[in-house]
């Protein structure tokens, strides 16, 4: 059985939602200056736009930005305004056929499922930023859904930034789950591109761990040996991760 990826919306934006009502204020510890309810304001005003994009289709794109009225981070509304975009992104989804239409900015990901499993990776991770920052303990990411993050995230993310960056070519960088099927090895052997070779990990360095742990390193959260993540071969190739792969 498929991922239930609106399900996943629906639950983790929730759960962002009850972060804000437990500590507003509570600072998300990765990031400098990001509070709880900074990330509500990221989580919904996300909601709000790819709602209007599904909905808007296929024209509709992120100009809806523009015109995004975000409660500010002590506005008592904002936990309700976040509701409101969660709800609103999806019913679209739900409504909308995979296979329908869509502006995106990913070259390869036109249509609502991309943005079905886009807006349920961004929602999950996000939550656990504000889980975090509000202190709250929550259940572990179940470890298929982890691990098709993090599929996700080396496939379009990666894609992505090294183009936009130009990132320069490094050696081949494996991850390996260790609850869950799931190991990649990122090849960027090509200046500005990537591949994503499923089903071997064995690079120069290979990060080996249970996949939300993999998952959050690949987004920048954890580093190597925390969150039950171990780098096997040359560490030294981690020094260089976000030249090599520039953060989103």
């Amino acid at each position: 059985m498929g991922i239930d990826y609106v399900a996943v919306v629906e639950a983790e934006g929730a759960r962002v939602a009850a972060a804000v009502d437990a500590d507003r204020a509570g600072r998300v510890p990765w990031s400098g200056d990001w509070t709880v309810a900074a990330c509500a304001q990221h989580v919904g005003g996300a909601h709000h736009v790819v709602a209007g994009v599904i909905e808007g289709r296929p024209t509709a794109d992120f100009g809806l930005f523009s015109s995004l009225a975000i409660p500010g981070v002590a506005d008592p509304g904002l936990g309700a305004w976040l509701s409101g975009g969660t709800a609103a992104l999806v019913g679209q989804l739900r409504a909308a056929a995979g296979d329908a239409e869509c502006w995106s900015w990913w070259p390869e990901g036109h249509t609502a499922n991309f943005w079905r499993r886009r807006m349920a990776h961004e929602t999950l991770v996000h939550r656990w930023d504000a889980e975090l920052g509000a202190g709250i303990v929550g259940d572990p990411m179940e470890p298929t859904l982890a691990a098709d993050g993090i599929d996700e995230y080396l496939d379009v993310i990666v894609g992505m930034t090294r183009v936009l960056h130009s990132a320069p070519v490094g050696p081949p960088v494996g991850l390996r789950c260790t609850d869950t099927d799931g190991e990649w090895l990122l090849d960027l052997s090509a200046p500005g591109e990537r591949r994503a070779r499923r089903g071997e990990s064995r690079g120069d360095v290979t990060l080996v761990g249970p996949a939300e742990g993999l998952l959050l390193w690949v987004w920048g959260r954890l580093e190597s040996d925390t969150g039950g993540v171990t780098a096997v071969g040359d560490r030294t190739v981690l020094d260089n991760w976000t030249e090599l792969v520039p953060p989103l």
